[in-house]
């Protein structure tokens, strides 16, 4: 699963992001983002205007785009409670696209791993 950082990063023309998008696909998954990750860029493109929300439409058409239901809610949740408990809270927005991802049996390539690594039994790739 695609991060936000990930994301802009590629929509810049960084090649580290790219490779790492074209490592993705030649290792045989399908690289693929969250409803979350998609208002993130979304927001970013609405400040800047034109051109940059043309280019997040493109990316929204070409990921699929993984959705947060009941279940990731729940876990969201769950998780969410326990962090704060322990005084390791992480943005809503990051325990989301935590919870979309655990729930769908993917991995977080990020450059945030200091956040998405407090969440237990989430995969994260640091790609940067």
């Amino acid at each position: 699963m695609l991060d936000t950082d990930l994301l802009i990063a590629f929509l810049r023309g960084d090649g580290r992001a790219a490779a790492f998008i074209e490592s993705v696909w030649s290792r045989g998954d399908e690289p693929v983002t969250t409803a979350v990750n998609i208002y993130e860029l979304y927001v970013g493109a609405l400040r800047r205007g034109g051109r940059h929300v043309h280019a997040v439409r493109e990316l929204e058409r070409l990921l699929p785009v993984l959705v947060l239901d009941a279940r990731a809610a729940r876990l969201a949740a769950e998780v969410g409670t326990g962090l704060r408990r322990r005084g390791e809270g992480i943005d809503i927005r990051d325990l989301l696209i935590a919870s979309i991802a655990l729930v769908n049996s993917c991995s977080v390539a990020t450059c945030n791993t200091r956040h998405f690594r407090r969440v237990e039994a989430l995969a994260v790739e640091k790609w940067c």
